[in-house]
């Protein structure tokens, strides 16, 4: 077995820990952090409620492998979401056509500094004080100057059916989750 010194692998475990904590930075500045590549896949999410405080919903873009996709960008300080059900295709070699699916049931998904891209979603929503119309670069230091954006101090949303391309948080909790890869047409959501 190999031998470490005890400052080299200091000096290992510090590079290690900067470059976490600057991906975190980034990711909670404004989503998705430049230096990560999105895997060119919009996954679904059905959610039956969302609650969420500190709201920003602008839009930009996020960048997949083969093009630039316009999105809504959503960011909850704190979010609690009731039963969660997220689906993403995935293709494997020698099985085919499959789904990757995470149910979460009842109030078991919370996050803090949530970000999610989204191309599309669907849904009903309340809103508490409602401001439509500022500009985005006030809701998100990433997001272009100019562009339109609502923020809110809180939000209730019900019967949410989302298409995503990026999810990202500074803390992401799910309680009794349940992971699976399943055949495209028994898919739960």
């Amino acid at each position: 077995m190999g031998h470490i010194k005890g400052k080299r692998f200091a000096g290992i475990l510090a590079v290690g820990l900067l470059a976490t904590a600057g991906t975190g930075v980034a990711m909670a500045q404004g989503g998705i952090s430049a230096n990560l590549a999105l895997s060119n896949t919009i996954f679904s999410q059905e959610v039956s409620g969302l609650d969420g405080e500190g709201v920003a919903i602008f839009v930009g873009t996020d960048k997949l492998r083969d093009s630039d996709v316009a999105v809504s960008k959503l960011k909850f300080k704190k979010a609690q979401v009731t039963d969660l059900c997220m689906a993403a295709p995935v293709k494997l070699p020698g099985l085919g056509d499959k789904k990757f699916q995470m149910k979460v049931p009842g109030q078991n998904f919370s996050a803090d500094n949530l970000v999610i891209g989204a191309p599309g979603l669907n849904g009903g929503m309340t809103l508490i004080k409602p401001q439509i119309g500022v500009d985005a670069s006030q809701l998100d230091g990433g997001a272009q100057a100019g562009q339109w954006g609502i923020s809110a101090d809180q939000i209730h949303a019900f019967d949410q059916k989302i298409k995503a391309t990026s999810i990202s948080a500074d803390k992401l909790t799910a309680a009794g989750s349940q992971v699976s890869v399943v055949d495209a047409s028994k898919a739960d959501c």
